[in-house]
């Protein structure tokens, strides 16, 4: 008996690409810092292309979400999904206001890896119910 949805293809790709997307944005957007915590560069200010990705961002959460609400078994996927959406907005409320600093994204970090994590455990159960091909010894 299977207490989660099946594994889907489609969200974890998604989820994957969503969060390298986001990764390159915080790259070029976020302030650097050194290993003492000195800070190396200062982050981008909020522009147009910036609320393109928040835009973009929220697009595709939104996309994953009426996918994920199709499926049985699925209310956990579908809170992380709500929270992601609702980091971008908080990420982009806070970065309207200034910088994006060190931390700003932290709390949009955890709930992309919650979901990556979601992802992962389905992708596991999906390969371990898999029938082996290899034939029985003789």
């Amino acid at each position: 008996m299977l207490f989660v949805s099946p594994y889907d293809e489609v969200t974890d790709r998604s989820a994957n690409e969503l969060t390298t997307r986001t990764e390159i944005f915080l790259v070029r957007y976020a302030a650097r810092t050194d290993e003492t915590g000195n800070v190396i560069r200062s982050g981008k200010s909020y522009d147009s292309e910036a609320a393109a990705f928040y835009n973009e961002a929220r697009g595709t959460v939104d996309a994953m979400l009426l996918r994920s609400e199709q499926k049985e078994k699925n209310e956990e996927e579908i809170q992380i999904l709500q929270d992601v959406r609702q980091q971008y907005d908080r990420l982009e409320a806070s970065h309207r206001l200034g910088r994006i600093t060190k931390n700003s994204p932290a709390g949009l970090h955890r709930t992309l890896r919650a979901l990556l994590h979601v992802q992962l455990v389905k992708k596991h159960l999906a390969t371990s119910k898999q029938p082996t091909t290899a034939s029985p010894p003789s």
